[in-house]
């Protein structure tokens, strides 16, 4: 019976360092999103956003931090498209997107915040 057992514990221990090494590695991927320019963060962000997890709890953290950056990413581009505008008219929706892009960003940082401390709270020694 104890040969039986310790297959078992084996498993059961493995299978919780599979939160923590997916936890870990989405930690490690969240420190790339802060890149120098746009390109590089959209290229950090869209691996971030692939990244193959199975642990709910780390894919519910990803999907909250993923949904916010794209916002940022997405303030960014308006905010840009706004700047290369030559006239009013052109440049208030880009503004406009940018805004409401920031206001997405805002309700989004304190779920994405949350997960990453509990994240980090229950895996980094």
């Amino acid at each position: 019976m104890r040969l039986l057992a310790l297959p078992l514990l084996l498993l059961l221990a493995c299978a919780g360092d599979d939160e923590r090494n997916e936890a870990l590695l989405l930690l490690d991927r969240y420190g790339h999103l802060e890149q120098p320019t746009l390109a590089a963060r959209k290229a950090a962000l869209s691996d971030f956003r692939e990244l193959a997890l199975r642990t709910e709890r780390v894919r519910d953290v990803q999907t909250r931090c993923g949904a916010m950056h794209a916002a940022l990413v997405e303030a960014e581009e308006a905010t840009e498209a706004a700047r290369r505008a030559t006239n009013l008219a052109e440049g208030e929706p880009a503004l406009t997107r940018s805004a409401a892009a920031l206001e997405e960003v805002e309700r989004l940082r304190p779920a994405c915040d949350q997960g990453l401390a509990s994240l980090r709270a229950h895996h980094e020694r």
